[in-house]
């Protein structure tokens, strides 16, 4: 017999909004299932990443609130959003949107699949009612295979800009490790051999991937001792030069692992670590987050060994369709990952204030700032001609 599926429309839900950490924790457990279960799997989209971004790296004109469409005690959507104050005309108005930084790179909207039609229009109707002297809501570097995207282009009564942001790179993972390894160029292997030969004369190398309740946040500690040595310290981006940043990876950490969600790929060798990864797992996916290795073993090419190692265990696995790394690099094309692109949205009510106040005068500042340019490439040619 087959079972019944029941069809959501707008009516039968109901909508839950939320301004403070306390309340934020009773939808942790829900919330943490639509995350695992959703198409685009982003972890930047869980509780644990949204939370700790609010925590720790708000500013001061800015403040947050969740959306939570329930269909009785079901959650069936989630829509965070940062709220930024605008003075226009002496007049205060807000702008929405689901806030990217550098340490949250893409946060969607969540919803129970199948349902995005029905969730997706009605968290948008919810904020723009709670929000009544919102101008617009951005979405940040949504992935391509986000649902957020095509439910936002039907959407009648809004004029949605699209534009591109930046592609990110994934590897897509392939039953068969040696034919993986076997496509990559001949070049790119004999440098993963050399490197290989020499880690294993090392004494005590050890490669040690933790999750569920060994993946703890006390390893955090490895992950800013051995980045620290890397050039990001000397690029001042390494997580130990802002106490904000330890603050806010020591959050992420605890809330992922309280999760289950998170994951620490190890390599160690004479008795240290040389190599480690941050990373987080769902149901079809694993993110490689944050990557470091000691460079005093840089002829031994720790992070490629490492990431090698990672790649064999998802081969191996059956579950894992894809490592993520979100951003893009040139030596990714060593391993021969595809490109996923990302996309900027700005979402804009026909109603009066968002349309005058929003999409106008957005559009306006972006023809006066192109014609500005224009105008500055224009002269710096005639100048050049001039003195030629």
């Amino acid at each position: 017999m087959l079972a019944y599926k029941k069809k959501l429309n707008k009516k039968q839900l109901q909508i839950k909004v939320v301004q403070s950490f306390e309340e934020l924790n009773f939808h942790a457990n829900k919330w943490n299932q639509l995350t695992f279960e959703a198409p685009q799997q982003l972890p930047m989209s869980s509780i644990a990443w949204v939370s700790s971004y609010f925590e720790h790296y708000l500013e001061d004109d800015e403040s947050w609130a969740c959306l939570f469409a329930y269909d009785g005690d079901e959650l069936v959507g989630v829509m965070p959003l940062v709220i930024k104050l605008r003075r226009l005309l002496g007049f205060k108005f807000a702008l929405l949107g689901t806030h990217r930084s550098a340490q949250t790179c893409s946060i969607d909207l969540l919803t129970k699949q199948g349902e995005e039609n029905i969730v997706i229009p009605f968290l948008i109707d919810a904020a723009i009612e709670y929000f009544p002297y919102q101008v617009g809501i951005i979405f940040d570097r949504l992935p391509e295979n986000s649902p957020t995207i095509g439910v936002l282009e039907k959407l009648s009564g809004f004029t949605l800009t699209e534009e591109l942001d930046s592609v990110g790179a994934f590897l897509r993972i392939r039953d068969n490790f040696a034919e993986y390894r076997g496509s990559l160029s001949g070049n790119f292997r004999s440098n993963l051999n050399k490197a290989s030969k020499k880690l294993h004369k090392l004494p005590d190398v050890k490669f040690s991937f933790l999750s569920e309740n060994k993946a703890t946040a006390e390893y955090l500690t490895q992950l800013i001792e051995v980045e620290a040595k890397s050039w990001k310290k000397d690029a001042g981006t390494a997580i130990i030069d802002s106490p904000t940043a330890i603050a806010f990876y020591q959050s992420l950490t605890q809330r992922l692992s309280n999760a289950g969600f998170l994951e620490w790929h190890i390599l160690e060798a004479e008795g240290k670590t040389i190599a480690i990864n941050l990373a987080v797992r769902l149901k079809r996916l694993i993110l490689i987050w944050k990557l470091a290795y000691d460079p005093a073993y840089s002829k031994c090419s720790p992070g490629s060994m490492l990431l090698e190692e990672a790649v064999k265990l998802a081969c191996e696995s059956e579950d894992i369709d894809e490592i993520n790394l979100m951003t893009d690099h040139s030596w990714y094309d060593n391993w021969k990952m595809e490109k996923r692109l990302y996309y900027n949205l700005r979402l804009y009510s026909h109603k009066p204030i968002p349309f005058i106040f929003g999409y106008l005068t957005t559009s306006t500042y972006q023809i006066i700032r192109s014609c500005k340019y224009k105008l500055l490439s224009l002269s710096r040619k005639i100048f050049s001609f001039s003195q030629s």
